[in-house]
């Protein structure tokens, strides 16, 4: 796999309809589908698209008239780039800082315990 590349809020909002699309879509179809406070314009989200497929995270085909979008990478494959970054951003690079901060904040819940417990135990 490529190098995975930051997305802006923005793109994160394109990408998002595109993960739960499942399919390849159209710029008409992923218009038709931001959220109604979003007034981008077509040649907006044109240039989002543009900025996702320099990054490596879509790609396009081009049938008759329209380009067809589809990811290069999965949404939790992303996650788990953004959750890497984050973690050598605000923790230095320790995960054991991270699950500090999240007991520390109380932001853990007994079910959440549980399942990480397990998971370690993997």
């Amino acid at each position: 796999m490529n190098k995975i590349h930051r997305m802006s809020d923005s793109e994160k909002q394109i990408m998002e309809f595109i993960w739960v699309a499942g399919h390849p879509v159209t710029t008409r179809e992923i218009i038709a589908n931001l959220p109604e406070d979003n007034n981008w314009k077509q040649s907006t989200v044109i240039t989002f698209l543009a900025r996702l497929m320099e990054k490596g995270i879509l790609k396009a085909t081009r049938i008759s008239k329209a380009n067809y979008y589809e990811p290069c990478i999965t949404e939790q494959e992303y996650r788990n780039f953004e959750t890497k970054q984050f973690i050598a951003d605000v923790h230095k690079g320790s995960v054991l800082g991270f699950i500090n901060s999240l007991c520390d904040n109380g932001d853990l819940t007994k079910e959440d315990i549980e399942k990480l417990m397990k998971r370690l135990k993997k």
